[in-house]
């Protein structure tokens, strides 16, 4: 088996696990309204949490892409709305996350970012850095 076979593998895994995760909870007891209404709410928290003004987010695109521009900063935020769809995945399905959980999450994330976008090795270290940073405001929005 080739390295990229056991990423794929690896890969196909994690989704799907995540889609056994979405559809547990769409089948789950409560109606689907409300099933659907606490993952909105959910993933609102946790976005609202780690919003960031345009400087910093400006400068975390700059710390982890070495320059400001339309394109990197839609590369920050999307690996950033991937975190948060992984999270709102686990939490609505009843999973606790803690602070390794959540470095998890953004290791994967990160990594299956990099296979995409090209990203160089130490830009993957500063993304993973800069997402890792907001662990105590995702805390505090799971608690919510």
């Amino acid at each position: 088996m080739t390295h990229k076979s056991g990423v794929k593998i690896f890969f196909a895994g994690v989704l799907g696990a995540l889609a056994g995760a979405i559809g547990g909870l769409l089948f789950a007891p409560q109606s689907g309204k409300a099933t659907r209404e606490d993952i909105a709410r959910v993933a609102k928290e946790i976005e609202k949490s780690i919003r960031m003004g345009a400087r910093e987010t400006e400068n975390r695109t700059k710390a982890v892409f070495g320059k400001v521009s339309k394109e990197a900063v839609k590369r920050y935020e999307k690996v950033k709305g991937m975190v948060v769809d992984k999270l709102v995945a686990l939490k609505s399905a009843g999973s606790v996350i803690d602070k390794e959980k959540y470095e998890k999450i953004v290791d994967e994330v990160v990594t299956e970012f990099k296979n995409d976008a090209k990203v160089s090795r130490k830009g993957v270290i500063r993304l993973k850095g800069q997402l890792k940073k907001d662990w105590e405001k995702v805390k505090k929005a799971l608690k919510a």
